[in-house]
């Protein structure tokens, strides 16, 4: 009976021991989970240009000082080592879309957290919607950054707000449409 004892007590001690560090890293925190459900496209909602996105204040269950935007098929040991980065995730993400944006959040150069951002939806969902509520986190590389491919944000400047994305057409004319998405710029 004692040696019973012994083995349960053993394998229950093993399995919670192996459950705790399987585990670790695996899932985001609660803040991040909110984050990119807000920020993932929404079908059929309304943009709205002036819109706040509070990342300062809003990503607050963990630790972080800066927030490096880069697109995902720039994120290589190269572009690590231009950062002066460490990384904890081994993700490779160079097959995504060109619209997408990974989220490093940062502390001492240290990534705690990377989150990918998608701004679009696949062409059948955009042709059947009347609108896309969706974010371009990728106009900070051109409106904050150097026109880079990545762009470093300090944690007390990461409050965001939209604006229209103005293209031209075929004959030089600006053209916006924000039902179908909006640029994000750091607000001032």
């Amino acid at each position: 009976m004692r040696n019973n004892l012994h083995r349960s007590f053993g394998y229950s001690f093993l399995m919670s021991f192996l459950l705790l560090f399987s585990c670790k890293g695996q899932s985001d925190p609660k803040c991040l989970i909110v984050l990119k459900e807000k920020l993932a496209p929404h079908v059929n909602e309304q943009n709205k240009i002036g819109e706040v996105i509070n990342l300062k204040n809003d990503v607050n269950c963990f630790e972080w000082d800066s927030l490096i935007i880069i697109m995902p098929m720039y994120l290589n040991d190269k572009a690590v080592k231009e950062m002066g980065i460490e990384l904890s995730s081994d993700i490779n993400y160079k097959w995504e879309a060109e619209s997408s944006a990974i989220f490093l959040f940062v502390k001492d150069k240290k990534e705690v957290h990377l989150m990918l951002q998608k701004a679009t939806v696949n062409k059948d969902v955009f042709d059947s919607a009347k609108s896309i509520k969706s974010y371009s986190f990728l106009q900070l590389l051109n409106n904050y950054g150097n026109g880079s491919y990545y762009v470093t944000i300090p944690k007390e400047k990461a409050v965001f707000e939209t604006y229209a994305m103005i293209y031209h057409d075929s004959n030089g004319e600006e053209i916006f449409n924000h039902k179908y998405g909006l640029g994000v710029k750091v607000k001032k």
